[in-house]
């Protein structure tokens, strides 16, 4: 259902960038979706499943009888002769006598069929752990590429909120000139203030297009990480404070048993008990049962249509293996198993104390920047009062433009540690996301 639910969100969005001229519309949910689609490196990332898959079917496979035919023609142009001594078969003086047919010719089948074999159904369970390991390998690598993908998103949120304060700016330093300049020419300041002005308008000016320039690189960097077409229009549909209602209920999350590093060694430790199996069960002996049909053909040429040149030959057996020497070899190889799993037991329990910390870590990050950017945001609001009262009272003349100035630095720094906030609750929120394991 969520393969089909995925299908269609992708075919809407797929309409909407045909439609309407290379604009794409996206949420931060659509861009991941989209990017897991295009991306190359996700595709063959999950061929390593494919890969893991195919070798368990190959151990399955290992359990079917091997059957084999084969066929094989000898032609003598001329028989080895035997020497048969004087005084036999009435004669007085040794002879050479060739014995035998020219053409020896067979068509065999021949079985062999592992009744028991030591570790043989293990291998399987191995096989099947490794696809498992594989797949959760693959899920770790799609994680790590949505956060990417988030990241890159985010970012052009960000760098959109800076294009918006340089034009406000801007704006601000433009109307500063006007007035300056409408002063310079009733001769209430000197031209010094004014030029001042000028040289202030062209910074902020100078300042408004490298910001352009910061913006235009972040979304040329959201369509590489998706693998969309240079040319696309990307229009974000996600604002600054998209997801934040929605937080509460992830905040009391836990998240421990979604991490993927905690699965992997969990996968990790079933496969170190599989191969302990194994080495113990390579002590045990193991029962084959083989067999073979054979057609001989012996003749003085090909006439194979004589049946009197024809005879069967046919046999079965039980073969048993008992290692003797070798498991006195196999002895180190259970001890390092046992060394193994023992090393991963406390790996586990030193990363499920790691992850424990960084979920409670990362939610404090993420509820002191929420309240660091409502603060921020607060102020950000009442410095923009500020400016309008500054800039009547610069226009009425009781403000001069150095004292102005001093406010507009106060204006700046507010508008930095906004934008501070804002950066720092970005990545809060993917860390705490991706530390309760909710990509």
């Amino acid at each position: 259902m969520k393969k089909i639910i995925y299908i269609l969100v992708l075919a809407v969005v797929c309409g909407k960038l045909s439609a309407q001229n290379d604009t794409l519309k996206l949420s931060l949910e659509q861009a991941i979706q989209i990017g897991m689609s295009n991306r190359f490196d996700v595709k063959g990332d999950h061929l390593n499943t494919d890969i893991a898959r195919n070798r368990l079917i190959k151990t399955r496979r290992e359990l079917l009888p091997d059957l084999t035919a084969s066929g094989k023609l000898l032609y003598y142009g001329e028989l080895q002769p035997s020497i048969i001594p004087a005084g036999y078969l009435g004669f007085t003086e040794p002879k050479k006598i060739a014995i035998g047919m020219k053409n020896n010719t067979s068509f065999a089948l021949d079985l062999n069929y592992t009744i028991y074999k030591p570790g043989l159904y293990t291998d399987k369970k191995i096989a099947s752990n490794n696809l498992v390991m594989e797949e959760e390998r693959n899920k770790k690598s799609d994680i790590n590429i949505k956060i990417e993908i988030a990241e890159a998103y985010d970012n052009i949120l960000l760098e959109s909120l800076q294009y918006k304060i340089a034009q406000k700016n801007a704006g601000r330093y433009k109307e500063y000139y006007e007035l300056t300049r409408g002063k310079y020419s009733s001769g209430a300041i000197l031209e010094s203030d004014m030029l001042l002005a000028e040289l202030d308008y062209k910074n902020a000016i100078a300042g408004l297009e490298k910001q352009k320039q910061e913006y235009m690189l972040s979304t040329k960097n959201l369509k590489y990480k998706i693998n969309v077409p240079e040319q696309t229009v990307v229009v974000l549909t996600d604002s600054l404070h998209s997801g934040e209602a929605g937080m509460d209920d992830e905040l009391s999350a836990d998240g421990l048993t979604k991490r993927s590093e905690i699965k992997q060694l969990e996968i990790e430790q079933a496969g170190n008990e599989l191969q302990l199996k194994k080495a113990k069960e390579n002590n045990l002996p193991s029962v084959s049962l083989f067999g073979n049909y054979t057609k001989f053909y012996q003749g003085p040429q090909f006439d194979y249509s004589n049946n009197f040149y024809w005879s069967p030959v046919n046999y079965v057996g039980v073969k048993l293996s008992v290692p003797i020497t070798g498991s006195i070899k196999n002895t180190n190889t259970v001890k390092e198993y046992k060394l193994k799993m023992a090393q991963t037991d406390f790996i586990l329990k030193q990363r499920t104390a790691d992850i424990r910390y960084e979920i409670q870590e990362s939610r404090t990050r993420l509820n002191n920047a929420g309240q660091n950017l409502e603060t921020a945001k607060d102020n950000y609001l009442l410095s923009q009062k500020v400016y309008e009262l500054k800039k009547q009272q610069y226009d009425s003349g009781s403000l001069s433009y150095e004292k102005l100035l001093d406010t507009e630095k106060s204006l700046s720094a507010t508008e930095q540690e906004y934008i501070s906030a804002v950066y720092s609750f970005l990545i809060a929120k993917i860390n705490y996301l991706k530390a309760i394991g909710n990509y």
